[in-house]
């Protein structure tokens, strides 16, 4: 009997932490805004390789007209390990600042859903702004 008491206690102090124990919605955006601000933050470095990589081209271009060249007969495509090719890769891993606008944007709603009081609908909208990131 001592025991079935025990188990009925355990569960009934569960049943009431249980929603204590669970991060609210207010807290998991707490949490992934540091790691969309980090995403923001390489999505403008890439942007800045990218402005980088485009006066490297206007270069070339600058450099075929005054050889009087088509810009074709110049090599084409960075050369491999340059920083031309680096910038290139790393904005293709980033998939561009959309996917990072879109999570803040999501993270936005998911903000005001909270204050509404809208837990599911906060955890559902936060959901899409960590696919929108690439986080777990």
């Amino acid at each position: 009997m001592t025991q079935l008491r025990s188990l009925v206690a355990g569960l009934l102090a569960a049943a009431i932490a249980g929603p204590a124990l669970a991060a609210s919605c207010g807290a998991e955006i707490a949490a992934l805004e540091p790691r969309l601000d980090e995403k923001s933050r390489e999505v403008i470095a890439t942007s800045s390789a990218g402005k980088e990589v485009a006066s490297r081209r206007e270069a070339k271009a600058e450099e075929a007209a005054e050889n009087k060249v088509p810009p074709t007969a110049l090599p084409s495509g960075p050369a491999p390990g340059s920083i031309e090719a680096q910038a290139t890769a790393k904005a293709a891993e980033s998939g561009g600042g959309t996917g990072a606008m879109e999570a803040r944007a999501s993270l936005n709603r998911a903000r005001e859903l909270d204050k509404k009081g809208d837990e599911a609908g906060c955890l559902q909208v936060l959901g899409e702004a960590r696919k929108q990131i690439g986080s777990p």
